[in-house]
């Protein structure tokens, strides 16, 4: 059943973060002489609880908890339990003084990224360009195929595969043109290649997550490092100051809860200090 929860998910991140957590919930059942699916709120808020004692973050008890109240809904939906316990238990919260640790980047610092983007890699400019400018997720851009584009720059979509669906998202202008250098004139690989092929195939290998690190590293100056999760948090406050909804920058960025968001947000203009971006406005998903 574990097995078929995870397979809903595009993201090997997610599949193995899902897994560790249900893994880690599946050992204190055992020490506790619980039967997972058949535990109630009162068990739960104990894991919970054992959790945050062992030393576990906010941040990381939150997912956990997001783990396990997708499996469970998994779990009803599809009859191997009867009940959902996340239902009546409290959820972890998100409060004052818990802000996300990424740090903020300003825009003249993301223009900066992305000049040496254009320079470096067209793989590592269309990647950039997704988190700066959509707020997709690292694992969602490298799950993306050339045959998932639509449309010609400045016009251009592609599927986004989430939580076991997908849905197609309408590119801004600077991304549509860096993806769309990037994929070229080929059809039926990934967008985003290792370079090399596998030993079973004659298409290149998907970028892992391994390897898109290791290009945005590129981007780092005097020893300075610069990850995915901070060009996303850009993207978050970017498309904030630019007026957009919490409730759309939520769905957009694919994040669980408009208190998510919030974790993110700073009371600091990010393009206070450089070009603004007026292409980062709301664009309509299916």
């Amino acid at each position: 059943m574990v097995d078929q929860f995870l397979g809903t998910f595009g993201s090997d991140n997610t599949r193995a973060a899902y897994r560790a957590d249900l893994n880690s919930f599946g050992r204190w059942c055992a020490q506790h002489g619980s039967i997972p699916l058949r535990v109630v709120a009162a068990d739960l808020a104990a894991f919970q609880a054992s959790r945050q004692d062992a030393g576990d973050s906010p941040s990381t008890v939150r997912r956990r908890w997001s783990s396990l109240s997708s499996f469970f809904q998994f779990a009803v939906d599809n009859r191997f339990a009867a009940a959902d316990p996340t239902r009546g238990a409290n959820r972890p919260r998100i409060v004052t003084g818990d802000p996300s640790p990424t740090a903020q980047l300003s825009a003249g610092a993301v223009d900066a990224y992305l000049a040496v983007a254009a320079g470096l890699d067209r793989r590592l400019e269309a990647l950039v360009a997704l988190l700066v400018f959509d707020g997709l997720k690292l694992g969602e851009a490298l799950d993306v195929d050339v045959d998932d584009l639509a449309g010609r720059p400045s016009r251009m979509s592609l599927v986004v595969r989430r939580n076991g669906s997908e849905r197609r998202v309408n590119l801004v202008e600077r991304s549509s043109r860096a993806v769309y250098r990037c994929a070229g004139r080929r059809s039926g690989e990934p967008l985003f290649t290792s370079g090399l092929r596998a030993a079973d195939a004659h298409a290149p290998r998907r970028l892992t997550r391994f390897g898109a690190d290791h290009l945005i590293r590129q981007l780092g100056r005097s020893g300075q490092r610069v990850t995915a999760n901070e060009l996303r948090r850009f993207h978050i406050n970017a498309t904030r100051a630019a007026g957009t909804e919490l409730k759309l920058i939520r769905d957009r960025a694919g994040l669980d809860d408009v208190r998510s968001v919030k974790r993110f947000l700073t009371d600091a203009d990010p393009s206070s200090d450089g070009p603004a971006h007026p292409d980062m406005t709301d664009k309509e998903e299916t």
